[in-house]
């Protein structure tokens, strides 16, 4: 490695520097690693940063990084951001890392910086039209993430709040609220949220638990609602069927099927598909 790392070659010096430090050779370690740092390379800079950290010499390592951050690199935004988290300085973090909290890969990674998220929502941004927040964190996203938090601290009551502040409930076909109300037995609650629900998503939430727990008439009974909004109307119907299928009732997950694909504008092809599927 020692030869490697003198030739110029990137992992042999990564790897003797790190040697070194095991060594406590600290010194020559920074030295191995020095010339790559020198080029402004982030991931030199980075793993310099990752063995100061390791030796206990935080404060050296975030000011070898925050350069980098400052610039605009969203990996060093994220790198130094947690960096100074983990370490007292999360003041310092909040205020690096504000003017790109609407990047929505900083939000993702970043869910525990609650003070960030606290801060976004207070904005009060309501988006008017589907375009507003494309590409950026939205006020309903920012809600989810920091609900996702409050979940994880055990105030399950004010994550509950949160998600039910939200305009959009429900994203690629989950409904974090029903979800969360599920992962808490909440049975009652989530079966009351699902009746006003207009996506079906909490209601397919609650059926999966129901299966889940053994009352598969139940769970039968939420998709045979009769009073449910328009667009659940194909939705409700194939998960019915799914589920009576998976449970040896074949014959009535066909009724259903058929019934749907003859109703005025059901024959669409993935609904004929799907009962041609039963069929065989």
């Amino acid at each position: 490695m020692e030869s490697q790392a003198g030739q110029g070659e990137w992992f042999g010096a990564r790897a003797w520097a790190q040697l070194l430090g095991e060594r406590r050779q600290q010194d020559r370690a920074l030295e191995v690693l020095a010339p790559y740092v020198a080029t402004g390379w982030w991931p030199a800079a980075r793993a310099q940063a990752e063995l100061l950290e390791s030796w206990g010499r935080a404060r050296e390592a975030i000011a070898l990084t925050r350069p980098h951050a400052q610039a605009g690199d969203r990996m060093a935004l994220d790198f130094v951001g947690r960096l100074m988290g983990r370490h007292d300085h999360g003041a310092e973090a909040f205020e690096l890392l504000r003017p790109g909290v609407e990047d929505w890969f900083l939000a993702a990674v970043l869910v525990d910086a609650a003070a960030l998220l606290t801060a976004w929502i207070t904005v009060d941004h309501r988006c008017d039209s589907p375009w507003c927040c494309r590409g950026g964190l939205d006020a309903d996203t920012a809600l989810g993430l920091l609900a996702q938090i409050r979940e994880r601290q055990g105030r399950t009551e004010d994550a509950i709040a949160l998600l039910r502040a939200r305009h959009s409930t429900s994203v690629n076909g989950r409904d974090q609220l029903a979800d969360l109300l599920a992962r808490h037995g909440r049975i009652e609650e989530l079966r009351e949220y699902a009746a006003s629900d207009g996506h079906g998503h909490a209601a397919q939430c609650l059926a999966e638990v129901l299966e889940e727990r053994g009352d598969l008439e139940g769970a039968i009974a939420v998709y045979r609602q009769e009073d449910v909004a328009s667009t659940r109307r194909y939705h409700d119907r194939v998960l019915l069927a799914g589920l009576l299928s998976r449970h040896g009732r074949g014959d009535e997950a066909i009724a259903v099927m058929r019934a749907l694909a003859d109703s005025p504008g059901g024959a669409e092809d993935w609904v004929v598909a799907s009962l041609c599927t039963l069929y065989a």
